[in-house]
């Protein structure tokens, strides 16, 4: 049994490809959103408690590492043993910052 098949069935194109961005050839793309996200809103305080959380465990695994340094590696990168609980310390450098000397 053989059916007819029209030429149309078995040809194939490309869409029509645009290297323009589309905000330039629809204005309305441009548009801001029609929501407002709160900066106030649980999503926005769930996002810092997880952010805080992720710089947290960043900051642990670096001293986990210092930790595992030997005591002439330490000494390279100018720093001691004792040195390392306070790393991470925002007061560390409190008194070089006020001075202007750390950025």
């Amino acid at each position: 049994m053989s059916a007819p098949i029209g030429k149309s069935e078995f040809s194939f194109e490309l869409p029509n490809l645009s290297y323009v961005h589309a905000s330039l050839e629809e204005p309305s793309l441009s548009e801001a959103p029609a929501f407002t996200q709160r900066p106030d809103g649980l999503g926005a305080w769930l996002a810092r408690r997880i952010a805080g959380f992720n710089a947290w465990r960043q900051q642990q695994v670096a001293l986990g590492e210092l930790e595992m340094m030997s005591e002439h590696e330490l000494a390279d990168i100018g720093l001691s043993r004792s040195d390392l609980p306070r790393v991470f310390d925002a007061d560390h450098n409190l008194d070089l910052v006020q001075r202007g000397a750390a950025a």
